[in-house]
């Protein structure tokens, strides 16, 4: 559901600001709070054309539509982007199979794109300077997947000290991997380990937080890391 607001907001925002309202301006990549119901994206009552080349949640498609957009969904290839197919719309939301490059985003801004949206983190699929050259605002969801990333971090730690791969592939193939059996190892608890964290963004946040909350005892290494937040989530900073 995060993921859907987020993608709803980015271009409703995103839209407003091509549009001319008040709002922050973007920079290389920015995302935007995500509201408490649908926002408006229509502009003096014409609805804004959207279109979504690499799938969104039906939900994700429909709350775009409810926010008076006119979405598309179609994939397109890089000869279409060059050819500038992206002029006949407003917006393009676009996740980690299409490409934009400077071209494409030139010959799109010569019609009426105006902004592109990346369902997802990185940007390094958009040459964000060529759109910046184009005048076409750059928008993404950082925080959008926060939460799977943490649960899929925690599913690892898991599977890791229970030995769970292994005693999975044993069981299929009819064996109970369980001491004294030959092959067989002893998991371990997760609570009174130590773990480590190369960075302390909002990830790396996340995992410490629901990591402390199973009694591990967590450190952290970032440059850039607040010593304030480090102590409110117990995590110990490591210089």
């Amino acid at each position: 559901r995060s993921m859907i607001m987020c993608v709803s907001h980015m271009i409703s925002a995103a839209l407003a600001l091509a549009a001319g309202l008040s709002l922050p301006v973007v920079g290389r990549a920015r995302a935007f709070r995500t509201p408490s119901r649908p926002i408006s994206i229509s502009n003096s009552g014409a609805a804004q054309r959207v279109l979504v080349t690499d799938g969104l949640a039906p939900a994700a498609l429909d709350a775009l539509a409810a926010g008076g957009a006119d979405v598309t969904s179609r994939s397109l290839t890089e000869d279409e982007l060059c050819a500038g197919a992206l002029a006949a719309y407003d917006a393009v939301i676009i996740r980690s199979a299409t490409t934009l490059r400077a071209d494409a985003l030139s010959a799109g801004a010569a019609g009426r794109l105006r902004v592109v949206g990346r369902a997802g983190v990185g940007v390094d699929n958009i040459d964000v300077a060529g759109a910046h050259a184009s005048g076409v605002t750059v928008v993404n969801t950082p925080s959008a997947s926060t939460a799977s990333v943490v649960e899929m971090t925690l599913a690892l730690l898991f599977a890791a000290a229970r030995n769970l791969p292994a005693a999975d592939r044993g069981l299929r193939s009819g064996e109970w991997l369980k001491p004294p059996a030959r092959g067989s190892r002893l998991g371990s608890e997760l609570a009174g380990k130590n773990l480590g964290l190369l960075g302390f963004g909002r990830i790396a946040r996340g995992v410490a937080a629901a990591a402390a909350a199973l009694g591990m005892r967590v450190f952290a290494y970032s440059p850039h890391a607040a010593s304030e937040t480090a102590s409110l989530l117990g995590v110990t900073l490591l210089p």
